[in-house]
């Protein structure tokens, strides 16, 4: 599902070079479950963003589903980003929009694709055990509920990859744990491939599927010095 050959990202900042990844090689299979755990500045979103079609790699190879997202044009990325992939940003505001009510939501995508089956957005909901909640706006959902229905809007579209970015950063440790085992459902039930990042120490304790560990370094453009590999490991 996933192949990443020698990937390599560089932001330039004035004078520095900001290496975000550096030679990556990673294998991800269809269906499977998978969490990239490190400390911040490690790569992991630099990643997640590129494997979401939402930013572009210096270089390497970058397959996803058997597509070069390096050779997409900006037509192809609109269209596997709305086929394809489903995110859950780590910031709720920017899956929700707060006037509407968790349903209308997660209808929205759905619209975007010329589809207007209203059936078809209460499934994502039923599917995170939402359905229950569907007529309420956000300000009367806890941010667990609120985190639910984001992923049930990433899986709106019906994605073959689901992203999520720190899904679990604002919640107590009884919902993080909820939501843990909803990716777990969702990628057993769905066939789902599920690629989740995080700095919580909380999915080391309970993480069963495979994981990455990440670690990245920043350095001056002037410095001189090579910059060193980034460190992913099983």
């Amino acid at each position: 599902m996933i192949h990443c050959d020698n990937l390599v990202k560089i932001y330039k900042v004035a004078d520095l070079e900001v290496v975000a990844l550096q030679g990556l090689d990673l294998h991800v299979e269809a269906g499977e479950l998978m969490a990239i755990i490190g400390n911040s500045g490690g790569g992991k979103s630099t990643l997640l963003n590129m494997l979401g079609g939402l930013d572009r790699p210096s270089a390497g190879q970058l397959l996803v589903d058997g597509k070069d997202l390096l050779k997409f044009t900006e037509k192809d990325l609109v269209v596997y980003k709305r086929e394809t992939v489903g995110f859950v940003w780590q910031n709720n505001a920017r899956n929700l929009i707060p006037y509407l009510t968790a349903l209308e939501n997660v209808e929205s995508p759905i619209l975007l694709k010329g589809r207007r089956r209203r059936e078809r957005a209460l499934e994502p909901l039923e599917a995170v055990g939402l359905s229950h909640r569907r007529g309420n706006k956000l300000n009367q959902l806890s941010g667990g509920e609120q985190r639910r229905v984001a992923i049930a809007i990433a899986l709106s579209n019906q994605p073959k990859l689901l992203l999520a970015d720190e899904p679990t950063g604002s919640v107590d440790t009884r919902m993080a744990n909820q939501i843990l085992d909803l990716f777990r459902e969702l990628n057993r039930s769905l066939g789902l491939t599920v690629v989740i990042v995080t700095h919580d120490p909380r999915w080391r304790r309970r993480w069963t599927g495979s994981w990455r560990s990440a670690t990245a370094r920043r350095l001056p453009r002037s410095s001189g010095e090579s910059p060193t590999p980034m460190n992913w490991r099983s």
